[in-house]
C-alpha cells in the first residue's frame, strides 16, 4: 500500500509538473487560503485590542468613579464595601477589588469583596502601586496569567481633599470571557476556513477533470491528424512501389526482349524491398506503441556491427557517386541489443545516403566523455532549426521539394529514437540547411571492477 501511495503521489506531482493550468489553480487556491488566514489572524489581533482596552477603558472609568466614594467613606469600612460589592456585582470582569492603605509594615488591606484578606499585608505590586502612587490622577495595568487565565491588575490612587494619597483602589479584572468569545470567533473561522479549503479542492478537482478534457480533446486531434497522415502516407507509398510492381508485370506478360526482363526483375524486386521496408516499419511501430519489441540486451563491442552496417551499404553509396568512410574505434564494451543497434546505425547510414548527392558520409564511434558515441555525419541537403525540433516525431518529414522525391514513410527516425532510449541510450541532430547533419548517438559504458 505505501509503494502505491508513493507511486500515486508521484504520478500526480509529475502531472501538476506537466500541466501550467493547475499551477495556475494551484497558486490561486494558496493565495486565497493564506489570504483568508491573514486576514483571520489580524481580525483576531484586532478584536482582542479592541477588547482589551474596552475592558481597561470600562475599568478606569469604574475607578475614576470609585475614588471620590473611596475618598469619602474611607473610614466606614462596611459602606465602602457595599458600593464595592455593587459595583462587582454589575461588572463580572471583576475577580478582585482592595482597596488598600500604606502602613508601616507595608499595604495593607483596608477593605475588599473577600471580608477574610482584610486586614492582610499585600506582596508583590510594589511597581504598579509605585506608580499608582506617583501620578494619582490616571489608572495603571499590567497584564497577569494564572490557570491558563488572562487578567488585568490596574491600580488608582485614592486621594484627599488636600491631593494626599489615602489609599490605593486595587482591582483585578478577569478576560476569560473576551477570550471565550474571540476563542469561539475564532473556531467559526477556521470552520468557514475549512468549508472553503474543501471549495477550493472541488474547483480544483473540477479544473483538473476540465483539463484532462481538453488534453484529451488534443490528443484525439492529434490522434485523427496521424491517422490522416497514416492513412495518406501509406496509400501513396504503397501505391508507388505497387504500381511500379504491376506495370513491370503487364510488360513481362506481354513479351518484353530477353535482355530487358534481367532488369524489369531487378525493379520488381527493388520495389518489393520497399513494400517490406514500409510493411516493417509500420510493424515496429505498433510493437513499439503495445511495449512488445522485445530487447535482448548484451555486453559487447558495438565496433563489428557498426563496421558490418558499413560494409553492408558501401555498394550504394558507391552507386550515387559517395564516399562512405567509417572510423570506429574497437575494445569498447556497452550493454545493448546488437540487432537493435545494427537497426539504428542502418536507418541513419541509410538516411545520410538517401539525402545526400555528393560528398562523404563519415561513420565514428569511440569514448567520449565517459560514454560511447556513435557519429554519423553527411555532406548532404541539412534541416532547419524548426524540421529538427520536430524531426524524431512521428510521420514527420523534413519539408523540401528534396525530401518529397525520396520514398520515404516520416517513421524511420522516430523508430530510431525508441529503439536508443529503449536501450538507455540518446539521440541527438545538429545541422545546417544545405550544408549537411550530424547525428550523435550515445551509450553509458560498462565499468570494469
Amino acid at each position: 500500500m505505501k509503494f502505491f501511495d508513493t507511486r500515486a503521489l508521484k504520478r500526480g506531482a509529475d502531472r501538476i509538473r506537466s500541466t501550467p493550468q493547475l499551477w495556475l489553480t494551484i497558486f490561486v487556491a494558496i493565495a486565497i487560503f493564506g489570504s483568508f488566514l491573514y486576514i483571520a489572524n489580524r481580525f483576531t489581533g484586532i478584536a482582542r485590542d479592541a477588547q482589551d482596552r474596552l475592558v481597561n477603558v470600562r475599568v478606569g472609568s469604574l475607578q475614576d468613579a470609585f475614588a471620590p466614594l473611596a475618598a469619602l467613606f474611607i473610614n466606614d469600612t462596611p459602606q465602602l464595601r457595599a458600593y464595592m460589592q455593587d459595583i462587582a456585582g454589575k461588572n463580572p470582569t471583576i475577580a478582585e477589588f482592595l482597596v488598600i492603605t500604606q502602613t508601616p509594615n507595608g499595604w495593607t488591606i483596608k477593605t475588599t469583596l473577600d471580608e477574610r484578606s482584610i486586614g492582610s499585608t499585600l506582596l508583590g505590586y510594589d511597581f504598579l502601586l509605585s506608580l499608582a502612587v506617583a501620578d494619582p490622577s490616571n489608572s495603571f495595568t499590567v497584564e497577569e496569567l494564572g490557570n491558563g487565565e488572562r487578567f488585568f491588575r490596574t491600580a488608582r490612587a485614592v486621594t484627599d481633599s488636600e491631593d494626599k494619597v489615602i489609599a490605593v483602589l486595587l482591582t483585578r479584572q478577569t478576560l476569560s470571557e473576551a477570550d471565550r468569545q474571540i476563542a469561539a470567533s475564532i473556531q467559526s473561522s477556521f470552520g468557514i476556513l475549512v468549508v472553503i479549503l474543501l471549495l477550493l479542492l472541488v474547483l480544483f478537482f473540477h479544473h483538473a477533470r476540465i483539463i484532462d478534457y481538453s488534453e484529451l480533446y488534443r490528443r484525439l486531434k492529434e490522434i485523427d491528424q496521424l491517422k490522416d497522415d497514416f492513412v495518406g502516407m501509406v496509400s501513396h507509398e504503397l501505391r508507388s512501389p505497387l504500381t511500379i510492381i504491376r506495370g513491370y508485370i503487364a510488360e513481362l506478360v506481354a513479351g518484353v526482349e530477353e535482355g530487358r526482363k534481367s532488369e524489369m526483375l531487378k525493379r520488381i524486386d527493388r520495389s518489393a524491398q520497399t513494400l517490406n521496408l514500409l510493411i516493417a516499419d509500420i510493424l515496429d511501430v505498433a510493437r513499439l506503441e503495445q511495449g512488445r519489441l522485445a530487447f535482448t540486451m548484451n555486453t559487447i563491442d558495438p565496433a563489428p556491427g557498426i563496421l558490418g552496417v558499413c560494409e553492408e551499404l558501401q555498394k550504394l553509396t558507391l552507386a550515387k557517386g559517395l564516399t562512405l568512410s567509417p572510423h570506429v574505434s574497437p575494445g569498447t564494451e556497452i550493454h545493448i541489443d546488437s540487432e537493435r543497434l545494427r537497426q539504428v546505425v542502418m536507418n541513419l547510414v541509410s538516411n545520410a545516403i538517401k539525402y545526400s548527392d555528393t560528398g562523404e558520409i563519415t561513420v565514428a564511434g569511440g569514448v567520449d566523455g565517459g560514454r560511447y558515441i556513435l557519429r554519423v555525419s553527411d555532406t548532404g541537403i541539412g534541416m532547419s532549426a524548426e524540421d529538427q525540433k520536430q524531426l524524431f516525431g512521428k510521420f514527420y518529414r523534413v519539408q523540401g521539394e528534396r525530401v518529397r522525391t525520396e520514398v520515404g514513410t516520416g517513421l524511420g527516425l522516430w523508430i530510431t529514437k525508441q529503439l536508443v532510449e529503449g536501450m538507455g541510450g540518446t539521440i541527438s541532430v545538429e545541422s545546417i540547411k544545405g550544408v549537411g547533419s550530424h547525428f550523435i548517438v550515445s551509450f553509458p559504458l560498462i565499468h570494469k571492477t
